[in-house]
């Protein structure tokens, strides 16, 4: 018996299983084939194209292309400092300090603003106290009218709180770079006569290079899709003009361009992404570090501090602030509502964790008979869906709900529409989160032994039986990592819950940016400061361990 065949062709799939993972695929696709089928119909449509091109698009482009750079050059500093100092040295404090590095993962930066906006805004609490005790320090001299101030609701501040939360993407991916390589290259540069900030810049940061790329190309990725954000700082970025041109202007030609404008963006990104990282991979197994170097003077004193800036300024900080605000004297803490709104928030992230785990285990077993098959292309094609803008899932789904309502009025004269309904809510985070899901599980699907898989076999179990019997005991940490991953990034998740909801339905991110929308943010700290805590539970489950 040849040991180079994959068990899993020795029997043939059931045909309803193959069949059901390829609807299953086309399902996850729907929304993006929505985007470019209208968006490149649009395309005909020479007056929608002239009319953004000539007033608003520019802007549009501007600012998102200077959101994503900033953003970026901020993420790539704070975690590419932290990972190397704590993978080179012994750190005080360094298993403290390795989570506070992921610590901002728990927060979304929407809720960072949110908390920000309302100590550091012109009438914010913060600096209306800095003024004050600047003018009796007579440091600023009495004047009618308003100071000059920093203005954080703008492109920079967008940038900067960005840049901050999403840190931990580039640290987490640099410092398993770091570890893998630095015990191999600092001794070789050590050799070569070479500082060791030399060897970090000629050596270290240029074999990190492929971590380095994925974890930017998240940050862009991230920053492109970002909707609350800017949308709460008024910066006019492809996302809000997105929001405005469907629901404000009823601009379904030109939405549906800049829908594909940033499809395309995001589909670039991620061939980019994939290309630098095919010039340069990884090479022989992760090795830790054995002997990191000590510090020695003001080292130990900086070193720390550096190291703990992104989990002070994306967690800490705004947490407080979201404390300070929600116990402030003129906010009420309406528990009943609250409780409603974690109900609802809990359900729909429960509904997605029971959709998509079952197709993610379907997917990962189906792939695993054969990985060059058109319906293992399909498949990796649909998990693009995660670098996709949620706004941009939403429109394709409303796209194709407006042509089921007009398909079933002409053939059936009913009159049924999907317009706001929980199935398209919950087909968006199929689309959105699939990926989060398949990729955990399919993980641990990969960790199985094919020897496991010829001994079922050989015992006549059908392929069925053998993902029964065999498989979904050892996927158990997958799934389990996988379904608190999605359940989470739906409590977090804003745009698709916002546009595809119920009209009577409102979750924590919707309540909060409703809130926040009304410039009622001490109201807006009680829900964010519960899709905080939600989001600390895979912080503290996974932690340093998730790299």
């Amino acid at each position: 018996m040849p040991t180079s065949q994959n068990p899993m062709t020795s029997q043939r799939l059931p045909s309803w299983m193959t069949s059901l993972s390829a609807v299953f695929v086309l399902a996850i696709g729907l929304p993006l084939i929505a985007v470019l089928v209208f968006g490149a119909m649009a395309f005909g449509d020479l007056s929608a194209l002239i009319s953004l091109a000539g007033t608003v698009l520019p802007e549009y482009l501007a600012n998102t292309v200077l959101l994503c750079l900033m953003g970026l050059s901020v993420a790539l500093a704070l975690g590419v400092s932290s990972a190397w100092l704590l993978s080179q040295y012994r750190v005080p404090f360094g298993r403290v300090l390795e989570w506070g590095m992921i610590l901002p993962m728990a927060m979304p930066a929407y809720v960072v603003a949110y908390a920000y906006t309302d100590a550091l805004d012109y009438s914010g609490w913060i600096s209306t106290a800095l003024r004050e005790s600047l003018l009796n320090w007579g440091l600023l001299a009495p004047r009618v009218g308003a100071y000059p101030w920093f203005e954080i609701r703008s492109l920079w501040g967008a940038a900067l709180i960005l840049g901050v939360a999403l840190s931990p993407y580039v640290a987490l991916l640099a410092r398993t770079a770091f570890d893998e390589r630095q015990a191999n290259l600092a001794e070789a540069a050590r050799l070569s006569g070479l500082t060791s900030r030399q060897a970090f810049f000629r050596v270290i940061l240029p074999m990190a290079r492929p971590a380095l790329v994925a974890g930017g190309a998240l940050v862009i990725m991230e920053c492109l899709a970002d909707y609350g954000t800017v949308a709460f700082f008024s910066v006019q970025t492809l996302s809000t003009g997105l929001f405005k041109t469907w629901f404000s202007y009823g601009d379904r030609n030109g939405a549906a361009l800049i829908g594909l404008m940033m499809l395309v963006m995001a589909f670039a990104l991620l061939a980019w992404e994939r290309s630098a990282r095919g010039g340069a991979s990884y090479a022989g197994r992760a090795r830790p570090v054995v002997n990191r170097e000590p510090l020695r003077g003001m080292a130990r004193v900086w070193v720390p501090v550096v190291c703990s800036i992104a989990g002070l300024l994306g967690f800490v900080l705004p947490m407080l602030l979201l404390v300070h605000a929600a116990l402030s004297e003129n906010v009420e803490l309406r528990a009943g509502t609250l409780l409603a709104q974690a109900g609802q928030t809990a359900l729909y992230a429960g509904y997605a964790v029971l959709l998509i785990l079952p197709i993610a285990v379907l997917q990962a077993y189906v792939l695993r008979s054969n990985t060059q098959s058109w319906l293992a292309k399909a498949t990796r094609l649909a998990c693009s869906g995660y670098a996709v803008p949620g706004l941009v899932v939403a429109v394709g789904l409303l796209a194709w709900s407006a042509i089921f309502t007009q398909s079933m009025m002409a053939w059936f004269d009913w009159r049924i529409t999907l317009t706001v309904t929980s199935l398209l809510v919950l087909g968006g985070y199929l689309t959105r989160f699939f990926t989060v899901g398949f990729s955990s599980v399919e993980t641990s699907m990969n960790r199985i032994t094919s020897s496991l898989d010829w001994s079922a076999r050989s015992l006549g179990l059908s392929p069925i039986r053998v993902l029964q019997l065999v498989h979904l005991p050892m996927l158990r940490r997958g799934v389990l990592v996988g379904g608190l991953l999605v359940f989470v990034d739906v409590v977090k998740e804003l745009p698709i819950t916002l546009v595809l909801r119920p009209f009577n339905v409102e979750t924590l991110a919707v309540a909060a940016h409703n809130f926040a929308a009304d410039e009622r943010l001490a109201d807006a700290a009680w829900p964010s400061m519960a899709i905080a805590l939600v989001g600390l539970i895979p912080v503290l489950v996974l932690g340093p361990r998730a790299r």
